[in-house]
């Protein structure tokens, strides 16, 4: 056996562990966002839930392996070689493909990216094998075009079912129970955990029974056949379980639903997923083995021109030692990854009910005439019903009284946690069982888009934009399969033109990708959580407020002084990177002003009503301070940049004159933002009025030297625009100042 195949296979370990490891931080947020949103336990008690289910998922993945093996190509066109190429391609631009994505933050799907990448390297290296042997063959020949379609469709499909299921399933529910279900539910509930808990039980465990290789055929054919009455006698029993729960041990049989349905999602993403991440690398295992059984018996690794090893019913056992071991870094992940706990974090944050601001996407036209159609659909609708059974339908969706203490509200009520694990779980679990991946994220999300829709969170308020959202997501999605498609092909061509070149070279800008986009994340990370406001809570709200003020107002000042500085010296180079930091600032804080407003004075409910108030107007003058810093770089860029005639010694001698007395001013104000000592702002007003004269005074000069032509029209109108500038700064820092004493005070 060559040295280069134990490279190849130890490389795709490698890259599959770290595939792993980054997919389940990626993902965790699919099965656990319910669950610690709704508060239906602990957050280490769901997590120890979400791993058993995650093990259990994953020793019972078997099936799904064969879509990494014969799923998407013909294995029996392809040599051993090209095969373990072919593989190695699909994990290099796996890896890369999902850190790139992780690193800025942008949506994908494991899944997708997985079909794609296959796809892509499996057609290049057909092209590449057509062309070099001068075959007749077409490259479809070597592709599985009936599976790939059908798993393609399947994914399709499944944005649209996931959706309406959830859509209906949460409807029926509210109208059952309403947002007040409490006393209806003492009756009627123990019945509804009964088919969610029969349903869980059904697909998730008699689906996953029949993909397993560990239990008893016998068992597994007999339950089989006799379903109807295994289904029935399980809804029996889970409904008398829930009722004796309910009555005699009065344990909230919701909180019990919805662990049962996070155990459900954790064990249907580790069924449905773990190929995305180790199934490359088990096609591989199994074929390295098989290539060693061959040289072991005479023959070489260059005699191998078909793996049939690899077609559907060839293959041998799973060997469920490197499931069980997958499962266990899975757990380890989900558990310790510090990624994953930020996400689940930002997850239950965003998707808070009630929580108020501004949606975060646009509007486009496609959103609008849905919208539009959905409202004339709802009239027609609503035109069958009568009028008094409508009335009470709508009296079902009547909000629930929100609890006083902010700590006790939750994102979600139990209801719709209950609806979104248990349909989603269903929805995956039914995939797994007819082998077909889906997109986890995606049936997550549409579950939970359908599901606030049938809650009527989607209002006429935000139902565009939600739409747009929606269809944000979906295009988000075919960026993903183009891009794992495109990658994975260039990845595949390179290695074989470049052979053993092109593995240690692609293996090397693999290493050095991870580590650059490691550091770039930290340092992104870092940044973020000294420009958002995402992290507050009840008790630091003040100084987190009060923090990103100062910090705002200390970068204004640095990057004003330094473009004026760099302005007299004319240095473009510099004055454009000092043009981008105050366009960076400038839409900083407008995010800021735009989102974060809403959220932060829900949660200031506790405090005093001029607290908002003045932190409403500290934001509102900080946004406007900064975007005039960046109207202020800007022009000055743009006037140096064009190589206009620098200012006079006059204009550089007035504005120099202005200049000292407004950093003087800012000093001042940023010195009592920074230590909270505002004895001294009083004093300031002469300091202010004597800067507004200066301003003044120059303006007037400016205008007699027009006037005697002793300027040019450019130099004239950049001089007044930044005159005019650094007067509106100045006012603008100093009502933000009087706002941030008087937030602090209040």
């Amino acid at each position: 056996m060559d040295s280069i195949y134990w490279i190849i296979i130890v490389a795709l370990l490698l890259l599959a562990a770290f595939d792993l490891i980054n997919g389940v931080a990626n993902d965790a947020v699919n099965f656990l966002n319910s669950a610690i949103g709704s508060k239906a336990a602990p957050v280490r008690a769901i997590l120890a839930v979400a791993s058993i289910g995650v093990l259990v998922g994953a020793c019972f993945s078997g099936g799904m392996m064969e879509v990494a093996r014969n799923g998407i190509f013909h294995p029996n066109m392809f040599s051993y070689h090209e095969v373990m190429l072919l593989f190695l391609g699909v994990m290099i631009s796996e890896v890369i493909l999902l850190d790139t994505f992780n690193t800025f933050g942008l949506p994908t799907s494991t899944t997708v990216s997985l079909v794609f990448g296959i796809l892509g390297s499996a057609v290049a290296t057909a092209l590449f094998k057509i062309s070099k042997l001068h075959m007749t063959e077409t490259v479809w020949d070597f592709i599985n075009t009936d599976k790939a379609f059908e798993i393609v469709t399947g994914i399709l499909l499944s944005v649209a079912i996931a959706f309406t299921v959830g859509t209906i399933v949460m409807w029926i529910s509210r109208l059952a129970f309403t947002f007040k279900y409490q006393s209806r539910f003492k009756w009627f509930g123990c019945f509804w955990c009964g088919i969610a808990m029969t349903a869980i039980a059904y697909f998730a465990i008699f689906k996953g029974l029949k993909e397993s290789t560990l239990l008893d055929r016998g068992m597994i054919v007999y339950i089989d056949q006799n379903l109807g009455l295994a289904v029935l006698v399980a809804f029996a029993g889970f409904s008398l379980l829930m009722f004796l729960l309910q009555h005699l041990f009065m344990t909230n049989i919701l909180r019990l639903t919805v662990l049962a349905g996070t155990f459900s999602l954790a064990l249907a993403f580790a069924g449905n997923d773990l190929v995305n991440f180790i199934g490359v690398f088990m096609g591989g295992l199994d074929s390295f083995q098989y290539a060693r059984g061959v040289v072991a018996d005479g023959g070489s690794t260059a005699s191998i021109t078909a793996m049939e090893c690899l077609m559907p019913g060839k293959g041998g056992p799973v060997n469920h030692y490197i499931l069980f071991a997958a499962g266990c870094m899975m757990i380890f992940a989900l558990w310790f990854s510090k990624k994953a706990k930020t996400v689940i974090a930002t997850g239950v944050e965003l998707s808070r009910q009630g929580e108020g601001g501004i949606e975060r996407f646009g509007s486009v036209p496609p959103a609008r005439a849905i919208v539009r159609s959905a409202i004339a659909l709802g009239r027609g609708v609503k035109k069958l019903i009568p009028a008094r059974m409508l009335v009470r339908m709508n009296h079902q969706w009547d909000p629930a009284p929100q609890p006083l203490n902010p700590k006790d509200r939750v994102a979600f009520d139990l209801i719709r946690a209950t609806v979104n694990l248990t349909v989603a779980s269903l929805l995956i679990a039914w995939a797994t069982g007819k082998q077909l991946p889906l997109s986890t994220t995606y049936v997550t999300f549409m579950v939970a888009m359908g599901s606030s829709l049938a809650d009527k969170a989607w209002g006429r308020e935000s139902a565009v934009y939600r739409v747009t959202g929606v269809l944000t997501v979906i295009s988000g999605w075919f960026m993903t399969g183009l891009a794992a498609f495109t990658l994975a092909a260039i990845m595949a061509t390179v290695l074989h033109y470049g052979q053993i070149y092109a593995i240690f070279g692609l293996l090397a800008l693999v290493a050095v990708i991870l580590v650059k986009s490691t550091v770039m994340h930290r340092k992104r990370e870092n940044k973020l959580s000294t420009e958002r406001f995402d992290q507050i809570t009840e008790e630091n709200i003040l100084d987190v407020c009060s923090h990103q003020i100062v910090d705002s107002t200390l970068k204004l000042r640095e990057i004003y002084n330094d473009t004026v500085e760099n302005f007299f010296q004319g240095d473009r180079k510099a004055l454009k990177e000092l043009a981008e930091a105050a366009e960076r600032l400038a839409l900083t804080s407008s995010e800021h002003h735009k989102y974060d407003i809403l959220p932060i004075l829900y949660k200031m409910q506790s405090r005093s009503l001029d607290m908002g108030y003045h932190f409403v107007q500290a934001l509102e003058h900080l946004n406007e301070a900064t975007q005039s810093l960046a109207q202020f770089s800007e022009s000055i860029f743009t006037y140096v940049d064009n190589n206009h005639t620098p200012f006079t010694i006059d204009q550089v001698s007035d504005l120099k004159e202005v200049h000292t007395a407004l950093m003087k001013l800012l000093d001042e104000y940023c010195k009592m933002l920074q230590t909270g000592t505002y004895i001294q702002f009083d004093y300031t007003m002469v300091a202010q009025e004597q800067l507004l004269q200066l301003v003044a005074k120059a303006t007037k000069r400016q205008i007699k030297r027009t006037q005697r032509n002793q300027t040019r029209t450019r130099s004239s109108l950049l001089y007044l625009n930044m005159l005019n500038e650094m007067r509106f700064m100045a006012v603008q820092v100093r009502a933000l100042t009087n706002d941030e004493r008087n937030f602090v005070a209040a």
